[in-house]
């Protein structure tokens, strides 16, 4: 049900209606696209920790190049989740100090050799010294890539010189990095700007867009505090902007996270403690730790970690947040009054869908985490810089 509210004239009335069964639709979609990531998230961390040992141990193999093969397409799959994710709003950004210039031509590199293919001239107007930023790579090439798509797609419509300009520059004035994606496309007509950031709406034909793309930037960018935008006048190209505020670590008061700082090259061996119930996640978790010199022990959930812990002594523990019998918040809560010098050595292991009462959990406790999935990388990183921090 829509309220309207007094002293609206009609044309609002119906502008709040549309906005309302919008927010409806990518509510109900998120709901959806979150309830997929969560059956996709262990599988695909246990195929990218298990893909990357075996590539590890077999580098100079002659099967080395189809577990590269296996690695990239787990990697395509995983970024897929995540888009999932973003767009579901469920996933929160997992950031780091960037230097955004940086995050473009990673990007681009993904989208170079598509854009030659179609005689398109990339004008590079990249402002150099630009501040870092605290901001998630990943969802940023993301919407990069989204915005250069769109733009390769209007460019094929066009007759030759066909042009792509990247601009980036530093606004002191309102402390922000501009990201500018310009095109000397077609252009798009005013009565279809309004819609480009409505979910499903797409000017492709059938099977060829979705009209998740700028819905999904859209989300991504407003998570980190900036904003999206569209100039454009037909036959005259498109400009789509990006403002990004320059917030440091600080000053968002951020929980350490995998990618935080960068552990020192010794490796500190030690006792683990795995608690998950899936034993794919498991297993592949046990195999890497082992590789690196680490003594591993599991369990299957709270109550039988607690059983373990009155026997054995461990230097960290890895914790799934949600598992039958006795969750991660509960045993966390044992641990504050049975073995509290433990609380500084519990890292978590999130899936997709956190609730509200877990969301406040973290916060508060402000426990490292892993989110599902994960690379072998980010698993050793976070491992050697809790053990750092403990003094283990």
């Amino acid at each position: 049900m829509v309220l309207f509210a007094a002293g609206l004239d009609v044309t609002d009335q119906n502008a709040l209606a549309h906005r309302a069964r919008q927010h409806e639709k990518l509510a109900a979609m998120g709901t959806l696209l979150a309830s997929v990531a969560h059956e996709l998230n262990n599988p695909l961390a246990v195929i990218m920790m298990e893909a990357e040992g075996l590539h590890e141990e077999w580098q100079d193999d002659v099967q080395a190049e189809p577990l590269q093969a296996i690695l990239q397409a787990a990697e395509r799959c995983m970024r897929i989740v995540r888009s999932f994710l973003t767009l579901a709003r469920q996933h929160p950004p997992e950031r780091q100090q960037i230097a955004f210039n940086t995050v473009v031509r990673g990007a681009m590199e993904l989208l170079v050799y598509a854009l030659q293919v179609d005689t398109i001239t990339i004008d590079w107007q990249l402002a150099p010294a630009l501040p870092l930023l605290w901001a998630d790579p990943h969802q940023l090439q993301q919407v990069i890539v989204n915005l250069v798509t769109n733009a390769h797609y209007a460019l094929r419509e066009v007759p030759l010189p066909r042009r792509l300009t990247l601009f980036t520059r530093y606004d002191p004035v309102g402390n922000q990095i501009v990201l500018a994606v310009a095109d000397n496309g077609p252009g798009i007509p005013p009565a279809l700007q309004a819609r480009l950031f409505e979910p499903f709406f797409t000017t492709k034909p059938p099977g060829v867009g979705t009209g998740l793309g700028l819905p999904l930037c859209r989300g991504i960018i407003e998570e980190h505090g900036g904003s999206i935008s569209v100039e454009s006048q037909p036959g005259q190209g498109a400009v789509f902007r990006v403002m990004l505020p320059v917030l440091t670590a600080e000053s968002t008061g951020r929980a350490l996270s995998s990618t935080d700082t960068s552990p020192s090259d010794t490796r500190i061996a030690t006792t683990i403690l795995i608690v998950d119930d899936e034993p794919g996640i498991v297993r592949a978790l046990a195999h890497l730790l082992r590789r690196d010199g680490h003594t591993v022990d599991t369990a299957a959930n709270g109550e039988l970690a607690l059983a373990k812990l009155q026997t054995q002594a461990y230097d960290l523990i890895l914790c799934d947040l949600r598992m039958p019998k006795l969750d991660g918040p509960g045993l966390y809560q044992a641990l504050r009054q049975q073995h509290p010098h433990l609380l500084r050595r519990v890292i978590f292991l999130t899936g997709d869908t956190l609730s509200e009462e877990a969301r406040t959990f973290l916060e508060q406790s402000e426990v490292p985490r892993l989110s599902k999935p994960f690379h072998a990388v980010e698993v050793r990183q976070l491992v050697q810089q809790v053990l750092q921090k403990a003094g283990a």
